[in-house]
């Protein structure tokens, strides 16, 4: 068994050689602890998983960088199952809507990838994401596609599309603004239930080797747009709600209770928040137009 603490949620793997499995991993270790709190979530990688009997409610099929993923939905669990690029592996994650006998969710994990594969790292992560963004989703938690810059011990976080320039716009300000560094690159995760939203890196950073065991409060939040010129506007409530949710986690926004969970912690998140819409160009100015709208 080996326990870790992301975003101060303890999640714990149970099954023999876990602690193995995960020393074989760049990011994990980094959030290894031995508290003794409750975990939020279990998940036990020697169980099998068993599809239930009845018809799924909607199935989802997704394609990933490095293989394919089908999502059931039940009205009990989740069944998520990946394959790689070839499809000669495959993993399946079991998650149950209901608490355990212990009051956690007890998850189960299968999965025939041999670690020397080169995609079973980047699967098990896909895996992680949305067993941790599930159990995780009534604490006011969510992890945000986003790259994330700290300054002066304040977090922003750039928010895009892929291919919109979030990495590229956090060099700039690495580049160009003294005193900040990189928390997190794809996956940071923000808390809302705090006094202050926090912003926390996580295990999760894309391809960019980014695993902050820290936490800093939230500042603000900024959507990138590419233009031909350097612009920044802040939004009012009902436009930022609609620059935040493209950002979540999308297989969770197909069911209506989790999608209210979703909706409820953005909602919390805006009452401390400001959020931004950033025309920018890949440029200097930019990183300084944004810090100046942050910071002043």
């Amino acid at each position: 068994m080996v326990r870790f603490s992301i975003a101060d949620h303890i999640i714990e793997w149970q099954g023999d050689g876990v602690r193995e499995l995960a020393d074989k991993t760049p990011n994990y270790p980094r959030f290894y602890t031995e508290s003794d709190t409750r975990p939020r979530m279990r998940l036990c990688f020697d169980g099998e998983v068993a599809a239930p009997a009845a018809e799924p409610l909607l199935v989802h099929d997704y394609d990933l960088a490095e293989g394919r993923c089908t999502l059931h939905y039940y009205e009990e669990c989740y069944l998520l199952t990946l394959w790689s690029g070839d499809e000669r592996f495959s993993a399946s994650l079991l998650c149950p809507l209901a608490e355990g006998d212990e009051g956690e969710p007890l998850y189960t994990y299968h999965t025939d990838f041999p670690t020397s594969a080169p995609e079973w790292r980047y699967l098990l992560d896909h895996l992680m994401v949305f067993a941790y963004s599930l159990a995780t989703l009534t604490a006011r938690t969510l992890l945000i596609h986003s790259s994330t810059i700290v300054w002066k011990e304040r977090g922003v976080m750039f928010l895009g599309e892929s291919g919109t320039g979030k990495s590229t716009h956090t060099r700039l300000w690495l580049n160009h603004i003294e005193g900040c560094y990189l928390l997190n690159d794809d996956g940071p995760i923000i808390r809302a239930d705090l006094p202050t939203p926090r912003v926390y890196g996580s295990p999760w950073s894309g391809k960019t080797q980014c695993y902050n065991n820290t936490s800093v409060e939230l500042a603000a939040m900024v959507r990138l747009r590419q233009a031909p010129y350097n612009r920044i506007t802040r939004q009012p409530n009902v436009l930022a709600f609609g620059a935040l949710l493209p950002s979540s986690l999308p297989t969770l926004q197909k069911r209506e209770r989790d999608l209210d969970e979703i909706c409820t912690t953005l909602s919390e998140l805006l009452a401390h928040t400001p959020v931004y819409i950033l025309e920018c160009l890949p440029d200097e100015d930019a990183a300084h137009t944004s810090h100046k709208a942050v910071f002043g």
